[in-house]
């Protein structure tokens, strides 16, 4: 679905993702103009793996996905519209409040709407950390194993994020990003009794 232009330098793999796993990160929430109501920041699917960057752009928002960016403009009504000719189709955002946003299609109005919901705590101040650097080296432990067990890379994507947030946030907000990356984890693993990283995901937030 997806087109990967690949650099005439080979980078190993495990290094592309981590790169754009920690340019997710570093994008910290901020709070948009109260037009909008919502906050800035790394959206996941409500029930779901997928992520989205939603970024402000003077009075339009910006979806940032893997391999585009979409710029939605305002109704005046809480909704950004954008259309697509690849597609011929328009799609929207609706903002529900600060941390929630829903995905939906203007000219279906039959069709559900898919949720997203703002990943990590709001306001929590990104600080140096003493342990970063062992996060960092676990971050790209976790990156490494997309190539020697594929068949689980969404866990070990997961794993790699997480490490990476610890390595540049405060506790709080590392705890509460965990949480949610254990919620979605629990939905893909065959036994979901314990973490598969508990250095990073801990039994306590697990």
């Amino acid at each position: 679905m997806h087109q990967i232009h690949h650099a005439r330098k080979r980078v190993p793999f495990h290094r592309v993702v981590a790169s754009a796993l920690l340019a997710l990160l570093l994008a910290a929430p901020t709070a948009f103009a109260q037009d909008s109501g919502a906050s800035a920041g790394t959206y996941m699917l409500e029930g779901g793996s997928y992520t989205i960057q939603l970024e402000r752009d003077g009075g339009d928002l910006v979806v940032v996905e893997p391999n585009k960016r979409s710029t939605y403009a305002p109704q005046g009504n809480g909704e950004y519209h954008f259309y697509n000719p690849n597609t011929q189709t328009k799609y929207g955002i609706r903002v529900i409040d600060t941390r929630t946003i829903e995905a939906f299609k203007p000219d279906f109005p039959d069709n559900p709407a898919s949720r997203l919901v703002l990943m990590g705590g709001a306001g929590d101040a990104v600080v140096e950390s003493a342990d970063s650097g062992r996060y960092e080296a676990l971050a790209e432990h976790y990156t490494s194993l997309l190539e020697s067990d594929p068949a689980n890379a969404q866990t070990w994507v997961a794993c790699a994020g997480v490490a990476m947030k610890r390595s540049i946030s405060t506790v709080a907000d590392a705890d509460a990003y965990a949480g949610q990356m254990a919620q979605m984890l629990k939905q893909l693993m065959v036994d979901s009794s314990r973490s598969p990283c508990e250095d990073v995901i801990p039994a306590s937030v697990w």
